[in-house]
């Protein structure tokens, strides 16, 4: 038998590894929580637990409101309250806090909101973007914002069911029943602000239409969901298929983390998409992408691309890459691409240590490119990072969430399936 030189079998081993990479943990079916090793999910839960200290100490303990970001004191976003109220819910089921205190903050937080006496500022039951923290008076001239009291709603009726049968359960109800989704329309469509233009296709306001079908007092019509989902484009990126705002290049994270973070859509789908797998799909699209414009461009080899702070201010949705990349994002894709998202995580703790990581875990974004490294933290996105976490971990807020009646016929409304 001819001997093949030594050069040409280092060459074939290299390109076997290459092509299959994490060839024992490639299914993200079958990597799951209880198949990591104790130091993976040793890691994984100091990621997570200290992301959730962020909401019990950045946060007014009078009014429950929860800072925007760490380094503003005095104002708070609705949408950090929603992911706040929900992230405390988890606390107490992992004893991170006491229950009576976690019980306690959720009911305290909750009365700011009551539609029979409401500290926090809004209109027909919705909300402003930016609240002060102290007094729940509106700031920064923010607008009534629809998706931001979606997400608050969406803390809320969790947090009824988590601490269902007490004062909590209906308080949460009363709050959910008071949003006029059906004053926020234009024809069969909701709009983002009051009198605005209609919004359709595939985002994260998936999660507010959902909301607003399931309401008891205030529904819109099924119609509705058909009307969005009408206008879904489709989008190809490196072998992946997925639903983007424009049906381009824009696959930022957290348009498909948030409503998965109450959302449970694995098995099920409706006559337009399946959801769960769209998300796999963008996120894996979101990695590929990530890379391929780091090879291109020179840059660290790390993905994450999602709205998150940047060198120049706050970096929202947009279509441009620049390299600033947001632990958060991946954090978050832990449930649905683990294979590659836990080890993105570690390489990011490791390399970067101490620049990007602080008292709540991993800061908001960095850019090595720019040498830009973050040292703040955003409501949102620590929010995103614990609730997706836990959707990995044991699913409690899907079991919890999903169990609502107004949740179940939202989704009944809008067509979905089992598969």
């Amino acid at each position: 038998m001819r001997k093949l030189p030594i050069i040409f079998i280092c060459l074939m081993i290299l390109s076997v590894m290459i092509a299959v990479p994490l060839i024992v943990r490639n299914d993200s079916v079958a990597l799951t929580w209880e198949s990591l090793d104790e130091d993976e999910r040793a890691f994984l839960d100091q990621v997570q637990e200290s992301a959730f200290w962020y909401f019990w100490n950045e946060t007014d303990p009078g009014t429950g409101l929860v800072q925007d970001r760490a380094t503003n004191t005095e104002v708070s976003s609705i949408a950090a309250v929603g992911f706040a109220l929900s992230a405390i819910c988890i606390a107490d089921g992992r004893g991170w806090v006491a229950h009576d205190r976690a019980y306690e903050r959720v009911l305290d937080t909750l009365r700011s909101f009551d539609p029979d006496d409401p500290l926090v500022e809004g209109e027909r039951g919705f909300f402003y973007h930016w609240v002060d923290t102290k007094t729940g008076k509106r700031a920064w001239e923010g607008e009534i914002s629809l998706i931001d009291t979606a997400i608050l709603v969406a803390g809320a009726l969790h947090a009824g069911q988590h601490f269902k049968g007490t004062e909590i359960e209906p308080l949460a109800d009363r709050i959910y029943r008071a949003v006029e989704w059906d004053w926020i329309m234009s024809g069969d469509l909701l709009t983002v602000v009051p009198g605005g233009e209609p919004w359709d296709g595939y985002d994260e306001y998936i999660l507010a239409y959902l909301l607003a079908l399931g309401s008891p007092t205030h529904p819109i019509p099924e119609s509705s969901w058909d009307a969005m989902a009408s206008a879904y484009e489709w989008c190809s990126y490196g072998g992946f298929e997925f639903l983007t705002p424009d049906g381009g290049n824009t696959m930022l994270a957290y348009l498909y983390q948030f409503p998965l973070c109450w959302m449970d859509f694995k098995n099920i789908h409706d006559d337009y998409a399946n959801y769960w797998d769209n998300a796999v799909a963008a996120l894996g699209a979101n990695r590929k992408f990530c890379l391929d414009e780091a090879a291109r461009n020179g840059w660290s080899e790390l993905w994450g691309w999602t709205a998150c702070d940047g060198r120049e201010g706050y970096l929202g949705y947009r279509s441009t890459f620049d390299g600033t990349v947001s632990p958060s994002a991946v954090a978050a894709s832990v449930v649905l691409i683990p294979e590659y998202a836990i080890p993105m995580l570690e390489k990011m703790r490791g390399e970067y240590g101490g620049r990007i990581w602080g008292e709540y875990g991993f800061t908001n974004a960095f850019n090595p490119s720019q040498g830009w490294y973050d040292d703040d933290y955003i409501g949102i996105d620590q929010g995103n990072t614990v609730l997706m976490l836990e959707a990995f971990r044991s699913g409690s807020v899907w079991d919890e969430f999903m169990r609502v009646p107004y949740v179940i016929t939202g989704l009944s409304k809008a067509g979905f399936v089992e598969e």
